[in-house]
């Protein structure tokens, strides 16, 4: 019989609220024209669109020409680092950030900080000139809360633009202080309760140089016809994760310790960065004697999901560049394994994945110890 699957990966990505879906529905049957249109079904799909951009930004508490809807996180920061400030001088960041932030940089040059062993950047001047800064909000593997309001203060200092991606932090942890430093933020409404590809760049204070040209769509800086629907399904989910924060939050925080509470319980692991320095939902923790990747599939086959990493990198046989960064040997970083609950994950569905995991992690052990027959 197949067990129940306990989804223990919503870092990777969110089931869409009930809520977000039939905004999307709504607006798709009501307003199916192409919002550059001037005819009637034109005028009513930009209405759409406008009011979707409205929403997001009450609900943020910022003005209405700052949202920029996009197609993805990554598409968000693309257009901030290769944007933002002089591109002949390199972005500063660390290795917390996602691939699509130090891809981005790539033409432009990287310098880096270095990280604590808490995942954490260690923000301080770097000899040499720079362009830009940026910095996660919170690392997406580890789930680090990083340090932005000291980023945000070199940033002022060195009279730089500053970018943060707060793509796996909006909703679960406060917001606020990141929209007051930050030049530019990006959003993904997938790990909100929001549909796979809709994503927002929200431009607070420096413009950033646009990536697309053509019609001049969403202020100048997104050439190409927006989706009213996908804009209202995002703005949708954004409202009600700032809206709902504090009692996910808490819910999200309430599995999460659960789970590793009776895990620690059953088998010997350790968690990387300590739950209070963490985003509420995610831990990432190490095995020994344990492969983390084959504890992956082995803990598919029990029902029970969960990551090495992010789910962009899947496919690479290397565990997270973050986890050697820190500190950590590459046999230590193939034995780390990241769990990340909801706020609709149960208590008891944490106390049952952990039990699944455990019997899981001991029977691979078993098994590596075991005398091969000859």
């Amino acid at each position: 019989m197949t067990p129940r699957v306990l989804d223990l990966d919503h870092d990777a990505t969110t089931p869409v609220d009930p809520r977000v879906l039939a905004r999307f529905l709504e607006v798709e049957r009501e307003a199916p024209g192409n919002p550059g249109s001037v005819h009637a079904l034109g005028r009513r799909a930009r209405a759409a669109l406008e009011e979707a951009r409205a929403e997001l930004a009450d609900a943020l508490r910022i003005p209405t020409d700052a949202v920029v809807f996009l197609a993805s996180g990554t598409e968000a920061n693309h257009l901030a680092v290769r944007g933002l400030g002089d591109p002949r001088l390199p972005l500063l960041a660390s290795a917390v950030e996602h691939k699509s932030v130090l891809a981005a940089a790539s033409e432009r040059g990287l310098r880096e900080w270095g990280l604590d062993r808490c995942g954490r950047a260690v923000v301080r001047p770097v000899e040499g000139r720079v362009g830009m800064l940026a910095l996660a909000q919170a690392q997406g593997e580890l789930g680090s809360v990083q340090p932005v309001a000291a980023a945000a203060a070199l940033a002022r200092e060195l009279g730089v633009p500053l970018h943060v991606d707060a793509a796996q932090s909006l909703g679960r942890i406060q917001h606020e202080l990141v929209l007051r430093d930050a030049d530019t933020v990006a959003i993904s409404a997938h790990k909100l309760g929001g549909l796979r590809g809709g994503s927002a760049l929200l431009v607070l204070r420096a413009r950033p140089r646009p990536l697309l040209r053509g019609g001049g769509q969403e202020g100048g800086l997104r050439a190409g016809t927006a989706s009213p629907s996908l804009a209202a399904a995002t703005a949708r989910a954004v409202a009600l994760a700032v809206g709902e924060l504090a009692s996910r939050a808490t819910a999200m925080a309430a599995a999460r310790d659960a789970f590793l509470a009776e895990l620690r319980a059953l088998v010997d692991c350790a968690p990387l960065v300590p739950p209070a320095e963490c985003l509420p939902n995610t831990t990432m923790l190490c095995f020994d004697g344990v492969d983390g990747r084959a504890l992956v599939l082995a803990l598919d086959l029990a029902g029970v999901l969960a990551s090495q990493g992010a789910a962009c990198s899947s496919g690479s046989p290397e565990p997270p560049a973050v986890l050697r960064a820190m500190g950590l040997g590459e046999l230590e970083s193939r034995r780390c394994v990241r769990f990340s609950t909801a706020a609709s994950t149960t208590v008891d569905d944490a106390r049952e994945a952990a039990q699944r995991v455990a019997r899981v992690v001991l029977a691979l052990r078993a098994h590596a110890t075991r005398p091969r027959a000859r």
